[in-house]
């Protein structure tokens, strides 16, 4: 059937699955009921959804299979936060959690070493297995949290990800946050390295000093600027999913504005 408003679009966007223009949002516990209202109004819109931290280990075993399963049947791939990895590495028991992860359902899995003491290293030795051993599609993230360095640049920690079979990589949140011009140098370094196209931009969070609403959205807008609507774009609150697709569309708060075709 013919929508209503066929006719007002908006700007063209290609069809799942899709290979770049990704959106990822954060599920920060949702709900079955909650999760499949999301799905229902709005599944077309993202392709992937980060259990963030380590609630993959809260939910009980038959929740989060569901979980999971519901993600994939709606064509949105599910995968648990980084820093769930980076905890098992801190406790000696890092073997056991990719087999973990591929046994409850998951197809993909993101790889970091932006919180615990945890090395590159270490990092693209897991893609690798990951990749090889398992099957698992890679989220590689490169940077880190508030207030910890590395002794290693944005560009080369990227390509190394990139290297060791990483499907996306991924820019960590808090190293976009600010004006800070080295960071956009090396930032836009990776993008010349790997392609814009297998890079996703985590957007920040109240999890960040200092970051509001506001800082969201003038972080995807600044970023659709410059790398056009179909730009990956991680860290998508559910209850943003919509406005963030509308705004790629030009259907926003930027309709009635000139959009590229």
């Amino acid at each position: 059937m013919t929508h209503p408003f066929t006719g007002l679009d908006g700007g063209a966007r290609s069809a799942k699955p899709r290979r770049q223009g990704l959106t990822m949002m954060i599920d920060w516990g949702l709900g079955l009921r909650q999760q499949e209202d999301v799905l229902e109004a709005s599944s077309f819109a993202f392709d992937l959804a980060k259990v963030a931290v380590g609630i993959t280990r809260l939910l009980p075993e038959d929740i989060l299979r569901r979980k999971i399963a519901l993600y994939q049947q709606g064509e949105v791939e599910p995968f648990p936060g980084g820093q769930f990895f980076e905890y098992s590495e801190t406790l000696g028991k890092s073997d056991m959690y990719l087999p973990a992860v591929q046994e409850v359902g998951y197809r993909w899995v993101e790889v970091s070493d932006n919180m615990a003491e945890v090395t590159l290293e270490w990092k693209e030795r897991m893609i690798r297995r990951a990749v090889d051993d398992f099957g698992l599609s890679v989220l590689g993230e490169v940077g880190k949290k508030e207030g910890l360095g590395s002794d290693t640049g944005f560009v080369e920690d990227a390509q190394r990800c990139a290297d060791a079979g990483a499907s996306v990589v991924l820019l960590e949140a808090a190293e976009l946050v600010g004006d800070d011009v080295e960071t956009a140098q090396a930032v836009e370094a990776v993008v010349k390295a790997l392609g814009v196209a297998r890079v996703m931009f985590e957007l920040p969070g109240p999890w960040i000093d200092g970051v509001n609403l506001f800082d969201i959205h003038a972080m995807r807008r600044d970023l659709i600027a410059r790398y056009g609507s179909d730009v990956n774009l991680g860290n998508v609150m559910p209850d943003e999913v919509m406005s963030l697709e509308a705004y790629r569309r030009g259907l926003g708060v930027n309709a009635g504005q000139a959009i590229e075709r």
